[in-house]
């Protein structure tokens, strides 16, 4: 936290103890400290070694110190850290000033521009404002810098519709386009029918598919190179790894790519390749984004995919009987009680059409949960259509062509739906028909007899 609350370009020769940064210095720790009141938000007083107590008063905070005064002490505070000592109490000191000049110089900035602390609307990002909050999960990145993004003690922003997350001081430097904006304009995902469509640096002119900043192999000698995870400004001759991102097929560097296992849909429709890979942040928030929606029409793009994994055939032979299913329960004032087909817990499009997948329904699939759902809800839909529920029971079928009083219904094995009139009959009986349905030839014959009645009604008039 020190690295980035500093930031100044001789950070390098700034080697002093963090552990100081967390906690108070215990008074006993300095033999010939005094104490000094302050108006700012540590706890109690702060120890001020012997030596300082001449310019203590230089970098003092007060409520009526303005943004200028700030910056002026900053840059005192900054000077004076180089001068001093390694691993001495004045340092620890100073940087611990340092530190709490910076904050309060931060509340300025956000107090004095009341407009810019609001939802803002950037490249499609519809970015909310977050301020001092407790972190309930892990740490936090900013998307931007790469920065880890303190949440007791930053504002930060999140877009509500990506997740793309910032620091306050990143807003105006944003280049990523919102995934969900490039989401709504390819209705779903961009690549489905190459895997990690590569072109190589030398199209990307040797420069990081986002950002744009050089993509170099080989590190200069002495040169310090950054971590991972903390906020860097990267030199001109830095050696910045290029990193493949094997959904658009596209190098980025370090801070655009953070190495991210994602399943990729090319694979899996291609492939039926579920094995996670290394994805761009931007790839990664599109990928998260589209995850749970049904919008990889499986039988279009990959109609071999099915002769190659059966029981996908299976899974879309129940969902087509699960619609007809679906037919008798919304007519059903007990199924509105129960709250059928809905209370069972399947996927809302499982029952809305049989052709639409999303990667988790494949991923599901694959470990064989997916199967488990809709077998369940398959046998209690079916359970109260033909045995708990009376009016369900009663509108079956009679097969018109034989005759008998089996009831039978459209997802009967031994039964078989006409495509016209919705009428049922048995397999057998239509067979033995030469598929020829009677209600269909009762309907023609209707619909001629009334054609000529109304040509004689016609010619008489």
């Amino acid at each position: 936290m020190a690295e980035s609350l500093i930031n100044t370009s001789n950070s390098s020769d700034l080697n002093y103890d963090t552990n100081s940064l967390t906690g108070s210095t215990p008074s006993s720790s300095v033999s010939d400290n005094v104490t000094h009141d302050t108006d700012d938000n540590s706890e109690g007083k702060i120890n001020v070694p012997f030596s300082l107590k001449s310019v203590e008063s230089l970098l003092s905070l007060s409520k009526t110190a303005t943004q200028e005064d700030l910056n002026e002490m900053i840059e005192k505070c900054k000077q004076m850290i180089l001068d001093s000592q390694e691993c001495t109490d004045e340092r620890k000191w100073l940087v611990r000033r340092l530190i709490e000049l910076r904050l309060r110089a931060q509340e300025l900035r956000e107090s004095s521009d009341v407009n810019l602390f609001e939802t803002q609307v950037i490249l499609g990002h519809h970015l909310v404002p977050h301020k001092y909050q407790i972190p309930s999960t892990g740490p936090l990145y900013c998307d931007h810098c790469s920065g880890t993004i303190w949440m007791m003690l930053q504002s930060w922003y999140m877009c509500n519709d990506c997740g793309f997350s910032c620091h306050w001081k990143c807003i105006t430097d944003i280049r990523r386009v919102c995934a969900h904006v490039l989401a709504s304009e390819a209705g779903g995902y961009i690549f489905t029918k190459e895997i990690c469509p590569e072109k190589g640096l030398s199209a990307q002119g040797y420069k990081c598919a986002e950002c744009h900043t050089r993509l170099t192999f080989t590190a200069l000698k002495g040169l310090s190179l950054p971590c991972f995870g903390s906020p860097f400004k990267q030199p001109e001759s830095a050696w910045v790894e290029p990193r493949l991102c094997d959904y658009t097929g596209l190098y980025y560097c370090q801070r655009c790519h953070w190495n991210t296992m994602a399943v990729i849909p090319a694979r899996v429709i291609r492939n039926w390749d579920m094995e996670p890979k290394r994805v761009s942040r931007l790839a990664a928030q599109l990928l998260q984004l589209l995850n749970e929606r049904p919008v990889l029409l499986l039988e279009q793009l990959n109609p071999k995919l099915f002769e190659l994994v059966p029981d996908l055939s299976l899974i879309k032979k129940l969902r087509e009987e699960l619609q007809m299913m679906k037919k008798y329960l919304v007519f059903c004032p007990e199924a509105d009680i129960q709250r059928l087909p809905w209370r069972i817990g399947l996927r809302t499009h499982m029952i809305e059409n049989s052709g639409n997948y999303s990667i988790k329904d494949l991923v599901d699939f694959h470990n064989g949960v997916l199967m488990d759902e809709i077998r369940g809800a398959y046998d209690l839909m079916r359970e109260h259509i033909t045995e708990s529920c009376e009016l369900c029971r009663a509108r079956g079928h009679l097969c018109e062509i034989c005759g008998n009083n089996e009831v039978i219904y459209p997802w009967d094995p031994s039964a078989i739906l006409c495509q016209q009139c919705n009428a049922v009959h048995h397999r057998a009986c239509w067979s033995k028909r030469n598929h020829c349905c009677p209600k269909c030839a009762r309907i023609e014959k209707r619909r001629s007899t009334n054609n000529d009645q109304n040509k004689e009604d016609y010619i008489d008039s």
